[in-house]
């Protein structure tokens, strides 16, 4: 299980959502690389009983998943996945836009 996020072309930074322009280097070149968990750093439950997880990734950003499948708590590994068909307890992080990245399996035409 693994969740896309973006990450410049130039600099190395990730970055989740997707950025137009990378906010360390200005560039605007990006690839998909593939991120298997989040450590997280706080929780929020909504009214509806849906659990929100702030996770810092490994060498990149925090960002905000839906946790699915249990709950979380401060320190907890989860797993991320960018959609909600998988089992267990997982971060779930809605599928980003390929914005500006570069194409790694065909040619776009």
């Amino acid at each position: 299980m693994s969740a896309a996020i973006q990450t410049c072309l130039n600099c190395g930074n990730l970055s989740f959502p997707s950025r137009l322009f990378c906010p360390e280097c200005g560039q605007e070149n990006f690839a998909t690389v593939l991120v298997d968990h989040g450590d997280v750093a706080e929780t929020t439950r909504l009214s509806d009983g849906t659990l929100l997880a702030t996770l810092k990734i490994p060498g990149g950003p925090f960002v905000v998943g839906r946790v699915t499948g249990g709950t979380a708590t401060y320190g907890d590994r989860l797993l991320l996945a960018n959609h909600l068909n998988n089992d267990g307890v997982f971060a779930y992080l809605p599928l980003h836009s390929p914005v500006n990245e570069e194409t790694t399996n065909e040619e776009q035409p």
